[in-house]
Formats: C-alpha cells, sequence, structure tokens
C-alpha cells in the first residue's frame, strides 16, 4: 500500500471515529436530559464545543481546505443553529434582569435553541448577506421588516399549528395584530443591521476556520441531532396543545408523548405558553 493510500485510510478511518464518537455523545445527552433536566445537562453540551473547537485547534494546518466556504447550506445551517443559542441567552439574561431568577427560555426540549431567533439569523443571512456593501439605512428597513414577519409567522404558527402562543403583544403600544409591534420591530431593525455588517463576517469566518475534512465529517451527525430535538421538540408541543383542549391520545406516538413528556415536564421548558388565541 502506498503512503498517499495509507493516509487516505487513515483519514477514514479517524472521520469514523469521530462520527461514531459524536453518535455516542448526543445519545448520552439526550438520555442524561431526562434525569438532569435544562441546566443539568447543557454543560455536556459545552464540554463537546469545547473538544470539538480544541480538536480543530489542534489538527487545523495551513494547507488544509477551508470548510462551508462562501455561501453554502452547511454555512447556513450552522448560523440558524447559532441564532438559535444566542437568542435563548439573550431571552434568559433578559428574564434575569427582569425576575432576578434564570429562567430557560429555549424553544426546544434538547439543547439551549430558541427557533424564532435562529429563523431570524438564517433570513438575514439568506436576505441580506449576499451584498454586505448595500446602503446601512436600506439594511435596517429590510431587517424591520424582516424581524417583523419572522414574529409574525412564528406566532401564526405557534397558534394554529401547536395550540399554543408564547407571546401575546395585543396590550403592546403599535402592536400588529398583537404578534409584533412597531417597537419591537425597530430593534429588529438594529440587530439586523449589526448582524449584517459585524456578526455575519466574523461567524463566516469563523466557520471556515474550521478544515473541510473534519467539517464534513462532523455535520451529518450533527445535523441529525439538531433535526431530532426539533421534530420531537415540536410533536411534543403540539400533543401538549391537543391535551390542553381535551383530546385523548388516538395513537401510539401520542400515548408516548403523553407518558414521557406530560404536561407537568412540558412545563419546565414552555412555562408561558397560552392555549387561546391572541386577544383573547
Amino acid at each position: 500500500m502506498t503512503k498517499t493510500k495509507q493516509k487516505q485510510k487513515d483519514k477514514q478511518i479517524k472521520d469514523i471515529i469521530i462520527q461514531v464518537g459524536l453518535m455516542a455523545y448526543f445519545t448520552i445527552y439526550f438520555v442524561a436530559h431526562h434525569f438532569l433536566g435544562v441546566f443539568g445537562t447543557r454543560w455536556i453540551l459545552y464540554v463537546g464545543v469545547a473538544a470539538v473547537a480544541l480538536y480543530v485547534f489542534k489538527t487545523r494546518t495551513k494547507k488544509d481546505a477551508k470548510f462551508a466556504e462562501g455561501f453554502c447550506f452547511y454555512k447556513l445551517f450552522l448560523i440558524y443553529v447559532i441564532g438559535c443559542m444566542i437568542g435563548t441567552y439573550y431571552e434568559e439574561i433578559l428574564t434575569l434582569c427582569r425576575s432576578g431568577q434564570w429562567l430557560s427560555r429555549q424553544g426546544i426540549i434538547y439543547g439551549p435553541f430558541n427557533p424564532v431567533y435562529g429563523a431570524g439569523f438564517l433570513a438575514f443571512s439568506a436576505l441580506l448577506c449576499r451584498n454586505l456593501k448595500r446602503k446601512w439605512w436600506l439594511t435596517y428597513i429590510y431587517s424591520c421588516l424582516i424581524g417583523g414577519a419572522t414574529e409574525m409567522i412564528s406566532s401564526l404558527i405557534g397558534e394554529y399549528v401547536f395550540k399554543a402562543n408564547a407571546w401575546d403583544y395585543s396590550d403592546k403600544f403599535l402592536n400588529i395584530m398583537g404578534r409584533t409591534t412597531i417597537p419591537y420591530m425597530l430593534f429588529w431593525g438594529a440587530g439586523g443591521l449589526i448582524f449584517v455588517k459585524v456578526v455575519y463576517p466574523a461567524l463566516s469566518r469563523l466557520i471556515e476556520f474550521t478544515p473541510k475534512r473534519i467539517g464534513n465529517a462532523i455535520m451529518p451527525t450533527f445535523m441529525i441531532f439538531v433535526l431530532l430535538s426539533h421534530v420531537v421538540s415540536y410533536a411534543a408541543l403540539f400533543r401538549y396543545g391537543t391535551r390542553s383542549e381535551g383530546q385523548p391520545a388516538s395513537s401510539g406516538i401520542e400515548k408516548v408523548l403523553d407518558k414521557y413528556y406530560d404536561d407537568s415536564f412540558m412545563k419546565q421548558y414552555y412555562d408561558n405558553p397560552v392555549h387561546e388565541k391572541i386577544g383573547e
């Protein structure tokens, strides 16, 4: 066997080890989450992120091709996830300042993810970051509209799909159908402007710093974890809403959801959804 073929074989073995290790890691996280709760398992994710970052820094060389270079699906997916995490901690810090309590504000059961913010980051990236030289005031206006639309769509999905409202702005100044407000849209605009001009370029460079081989080995397993966390969370949230309407379990899946994701469990993660229409 030539040295080139041996190196390729060694790389393939390393990639398999990475993927198997990640599968074991996420399995442990899912199982532990049910016993340790939100804050008892976040440290597991932090350790995982730190381990991956350390591995990237340790193995990266100047000859390595960049991962997710340019404007591609992997980069947009990671920006969505990062936006979900930033949104979660932003909401939790805001809640701490208002109430003096550190409460969970993640929108997904497994992982510190708030999809509303992730969707906002994704929309800003896909719609505004292809042209970073756009005039700042245009970027601001577009960001206001994108942010308002994100809240509006998320609110409609929450109410009509999951039978629950995470927020109701009906009593707020200059609200729009109780789903967003003009002042909040102005904040979204400021956030979008900062994201496009400062955050996105930095995140793009950080993501591309990962060697292409390592990134390609990690992403499939990581995407499965994120997808599963969303699917399970939304299924449990949907059943949470139908239970509130008095609907009995009509399938094996719903019975499983009732057993493992009952109302007391769901209230740990969704302590503020109101099972009624906005404005009522």
